[in-house]
């Protein structure tokens, strides 16, 4: 069994692994430098990188231990940090600090933090075609492209943008709020481990239980999410907090009350486990994500 000492250091060596890959596959220059410059600042600027780990806990959990699966996990990292560079923009959530940095667009500006972010879109697929050819799993790195960009895409990421944007100072119900961070946060979580089921050749009825997971988990995140801003500080968090109710957001604490929010994260965490009850593997590591994300403080 995985203690909590144990997958704190499972979750900081996995950390190091991807960001040692991200450096190998991103050079720190490049031409034009002002762009290499902002990728490389957002995407060096730390972060637990839950998602990659995600990623590589999934594709473990199936068998499948490779450095090629570090591609993907990157990959799914590039998505998630342009998502960040655009989020913070003023035209969305207009923030200054990320990751305990001045936001992107701080830093370079703005017009170059949306291209920066553009561009760790674009070189996340460049990733994912590149772990196709080059370990031989052109199917593989199909099904995964589909999946991070229905995930990134209207059906994910940008169609729970707009509906955050559009939500700003709305009553919206708990089922209207549950859309928008099933897309907007859910969807690259559930992906994020489908990509690892995916990479590791997963069966059908594998991919489905790892899915099922996948979105209890990306559910529970963003009711922690909304209790930290809430409940948490600034240099707790690596970014501000009070952002929900200066923006007139709806958030699970507001909708529910903070004790309800706390008893839905414990209720979709026993779902979580519920579903890897299905996979006939072992899935210790998984479960175990499953409680530090459920118990997070940062």
């Amino acid at each position: 069994m995985t203690t909590e000492a144990s997958i704190e250091q499972y979750l900081e060596r996995q950390r190091e692994r991807v960001n040692r890959a991200l450096e190998k596959l991103l050079p720190g220059r490049g031409h034009p430098e002002a762009l290499y410059a902002a990728m490389n600042y957002s995407l060096r600027a730390g972060g637990k990188r839950l998602r990659p780990i995600l990623t590589l806990a999934a594709a473990e959990t199936m068998g499948e231990r490779g450095e090629g699966v570090l591609k993907v996990a990157c990959a799914v990292e590039c998505i998630h940090t342009y998502s960040l560079i655009h989020d913070d923009l003023p035209a969305m959530d207009n923030s200054d600090l990320r990751r305990g940095l001045p936001t992107c667009h701080r830093a370079f500006g703005e017009a170059m933090a949306i291209l920066a972010g553009d561009a760790l879109l674009t070189f996340a697929f460049e990733l994912l075609s590149s772990f196709g050819l080059e370990q031989g799993r052109e199917r593989a790195a199909l099904q995964i492209t589909r999946e991070l960009a229905r995930a990134a895409g209207m059906e994910g990421m940008i169609g729970g943008q707009v509906l955050d944007l559009e939500g700003e100072g709305a009553s919206l119900s708990l089922e209207e709020l549950e859309l928008m961070n099933r897309k907007k946060t859910g969807a690259l979580l559930r992906a994020a481990v489908r990509c690892g089921a995916y990479a590791a050749g997963a069966s059908p009825l594998e991919l489905e239980a790892l899915s099922d997971y996948g979105s209890a988990l990306g559910w529970a995140f963003q009711i922690v999410d909304d209790l930290l801003d809430l409940e948490g500080t600034a240099a707790e968090l690596g970014k501000p907090t009070g952002a929900d109710q200066a923006r007139a957001k709806a958030t699970y604490p507001a909708l529910m009350g903070v004790d309800a929010a706390r008893a839905k994260v414990a209720d979709l965490y026993r779902q979580a486990l519920s579903h890897l009850d299905r996979l006939p593997r072992p899935t210790d590591t998984l479960r175990q994500i499953a409680q530090y994300l459920a118990t997070r403080t940062s």
